[in-house]
């Protein structure tokens, strides 16, 4: 019976259409391996914000971007970091 239902599954026009595709995402061990941490300081006061703490996986190619203030502090920074990425 399996093997009946795979075939047909396998040759059904319908069936293939409306079955996703699967794909196996390869983790890389190296993330999060190389890290740019840097903060873009005299912004206007727009909002009650007026530092921007960015954050730059270059292996991955991501970044964020955390709002902050100048006043913020070395184990601040940290936990900002640990909060949000």
């Amino acid at each position: 019976m399996f093997w009946y239902i795979r075939q047909y599954v396998s040759t059904c026009n319908l069936c293939l259409w409306i079955k996703p595709i699967q794909y196996t995402l390869l983790v890389l061990e190296i993330q999060w391996n190389t890290l740019s941490i840097d903060f873009i300081v005299e912004l206007p006061k727009l909002s009650r914000h007026d530092v921007v703490m960015t954050v730059v996986d270059s292996v991955l190619k991501k970044v964020y971007f955390i709002l902050t203030y100048t006043t913020v502090t070395v184990e601040g920074a940290v936990r900002l970091f640990l909060h949000y990425i």
